[in-house]
């Protein structure tokens, strides 16, 4: 291929591009989506989605010793095969030939407990951080410490409450045939069950973003995450059903490990998306350009925002200037 086949083929490439941005700024069902994509990339959420999958899966096993205790304490010993084995199809991290004899002991469960605590407040904390970088707050304007720990304790309970109960219900529809529930009763099952899912979403939002918002600020978000968050328990309970144990058993704990930590990823991927749908819809971030940038308003004021956002004292002021504007003028802030 010459040199000039290779321009041509750019200059081509870029012909489309044009085309495709031109359209995308007269239509908003596709200027929207493009400015959520922008704003996820440039927000490096790929990064804070890998935090909050760390300590999401971290958090997994105090709550395993936390089960398997209660296990001990309250299931008579003739039946704790059973039950336990009832509870490892569900959990694949939880296997009975690996847990042997049930005993309830205290200290376990207070061990359990503390841990569980601790790492759930990380995993609030760190969710927290990361909204708080999508809406591009301030770093001197966001909670200290304490604060932030006072607050995802309560989040937890809340929140925690919630996922247990939509996943047990995802789970029971996922796990039922359909003579046992019919037709109406699995479709009520799901309904009940992406409702929780969609408040669930609603209320992290609203309690981890330190910034007045309103509830309709966030239900486009929490619609989007709670949706897509439904449609990953319903593919989680049949990959841990139906094919997990067997990859388990042929390729060991490294199936099970890795499958865990992409399912946290991907939740924290899909809580980011929405997160930023909300921004993107609240701040008119959009239409984004796609050649020659900054070229529209939107651009501007996102990049006005980033600079902001890293402000370190309620003190300092930050001046921004684009002196190629589209208009022949300097935007200044």
């Amino acid at each position: 291929m010459t040199r000039l086949d290779k321009d041509r083929i750019t200059d081509r490439a870029g012909g489309v591009l044009k085309r495709l941005d031109s359209y995308q700024r007269r239509h908003p069902a596709l200027s929207v989506p493009i400015a959520v994509l922008r704003k996820f990339i440039e927000d490096e959420s790929t990064g804070l989605a890998s935090q909050i999958a760390f300590w999401a899966f971290f958090s997994v096993f105090p709550l395993l010793l936390i089960l398997v205790t209660l296990l001990g304490f309250f299931v008579p010993p003739n039946l704790q095969g059973d039950v336990l084995g009832q509870v490892a199809s569900f959990i694949p991290l939880l296997g009975p030939d690996s847990v042997g004899h049930l005993s309830g002991q205290w200290w376990t469960l207070v061990f359990g407990g503390i841990s569980a605590l601790w790492s759930g407040s990380l995993v609030v904390t760190t969710t927290q951080s990361a909204f708080n970088s999508v809406w591009e707050i301030p770093i001197a304007k966001r909670p200290g410490f304490v604060a932030q720990i006072r607050r995802s304790f309560i989040t937890l309970g809340i929140i925690g409450l919630g996922l247990v109960a939509s996943t047990v219900i995802s789970s029971y529809i996922a796990g039922a045939t359909a003579t046992d529930l019919g037709v109406v009763g699995r479709l009520a099952g799901y309904l009940i069950a992406v409702a929780l899912d969609i408040g669930l979403f609603l209320a992290a939002f609203r309690l981890l973003t330190d910034r007045q918002i309103a509830t309709r600020d966030v239900v486009p978000g929490a619609v989007l995450s709670g949706v897509v968050f439904w449609i990953l328990q319903q593919l989680s309970s049949l990959i841990i059903s139906r094919y997990l144990h067997t990859a388990a058993r042929t390729y060991g704990n490294f199936a099970t490990v890795i499958t865990v930590l992409w399912w946290f990823y991907l939740q924290g991927i899909v809580t980011l998306l929405g997160a930023q749908l909300n921004v993107v819809l609240k701040q008119r971030l959009h239409p984004r350009g796609l050649v020659d940038t900054p070229s529209t308003e939107a651009d501007y004021r996102a990049y006005q925002a980033y600079a902001k956002e890293r402000t370190y004292s309620d003190d300092e002021q930050v001046h921004t200037e684009f002196p190629r504007h589209p208009r022949g003028r300097t935007e200044q802030d």
